[in-house]
């Protein structure tokens, strides 16, 4: 993976803001402020994932993109007790769509989100209508990850979870 470095990513134009050196990057994971890693899988080549850190603030976002750049599957870290848990996990449904980006609204999304205490709740959006269904006593101990080094994010983007 190749990895380049910005404040945030902007979905419409499908670019990183305010580029970040890996240093001023690096300076911001150590204090905690806000910055995305952004990976392609080589020089040239679209993002595939992108890492959105704000430790200061208790929070990291993992973002799938599919082939148009779209958010295909989203994972959200909450940081507790100085590790990271996956607090919830959404996966986007674009159809046939083939718009770009921040441009395109998703046909569906499902979304799970998970308490410390195994409570796992399943939220289903599609076509306007929605169902949730919740699950008690759920072993959630493959949610928690290690606060990752300055760059180190392979255990954090793991796709299958």
């Amino acid at each position: 993976m190749i990895w380049t470095y910005c404040e945030e990513w902007n979905p419409l134009l499908e670019t990183p803001m305010e580029p970040l050196t890996p240093e001023q990057a690096r300076a911001r994971h150590a204090s905690g402020e806000q910055y995305t890693a952004v990976a392609s899988p080589k020089e040239g080549a679209a993002p595939e994932v992108r890492v959105e850190m704000q430790l200061e603030d208790g929070y990291v976002v993992v973002v799938f993109m599919d082939e148009y750049g779209r958010d295909a599957i989203v994972y959200e870290f909450t940081l507790i007790d100085g590790s990271l848990f996956l607090e919830s996990a959404s996966v986007y449904g674009y159809g046939s769509s083939q718009e770009r980006g921040g441009y395109a609204d998703a046909e569906s999304v499902e979304t799970y989100e998970f308490t410390t205490e195994g409570v796992v709740q399943r939220m289903v959006e599609e076509g306007g209508e929605g169902t949730t269904e919740s699950r008690y006593g759920i072993d959630v101990s493959k949610n928690w990850e290690p606060v990752p080094e300055f760059g180190e994010y392979a255990s954090l983007i793991r796709r299958d979870r």
